[in-house]
């Protein structure tokens, strides 16, 4: 008897550690390289495939956009987040939304080089996580 309580107990663990693990799974995840050139002069990078942000005179500003859709049956819920040393500097205009099935928003990313900052290339990316909502 108690061993048939051990593998009852056993088998409910196995299914709640796969349940978190099957809602945590994204339905996409998306990196997108991005980067920016601190300097003296300001100058544009409309390169397809990267957000990137050209040339920034520091204490000024560069924004870019891209356009983010549900290609699914039902709502998501959509986190966007930053990383590398560009992650400082970024801005972004929404963030935790929840998309409708076919709906799309457009999300405005904002790059702020501080006045004081070094002139060289800062590099990062930005990951958009898509999951049920």
């Amino acid at each position: 008897m108690k061993r048939k309580n051990n593998l009852i107990i056993l088998a409910l663990v196995i299914m709640i550690i796969f349940l978190v693990i099957t809602i945590n799974i994204p339905l996409k995840k998306q990196v997108i390289p991005t980067k920016f050139i601190a300097g003296e002069n300001m100058g544009f990078d409309l390169g397809p495939g990267n957000l990137n942000f050209g040339k920034i005179v520091p204490g000024y500003s560069a924004s870019r956009e891209i356009e983010i859709t549900n290609n699914f049956e039902s709502p998501t819920l959509t986190k966007i987040k930053s990383s590398g040393k560009i992650s400082e500097y970024i801005i972004i205009s929404e963030n935790n939304f929840i998309l409708q099935p076919n709906e799309s928003r457009k999300i405005s990313f904002s790059c702020y080089p501080k006045e004081d900052i070094e002139l060289k290339e800062y590099n990062g990316k930005i990951i958009i996580i898509t999951r049920k909502a």
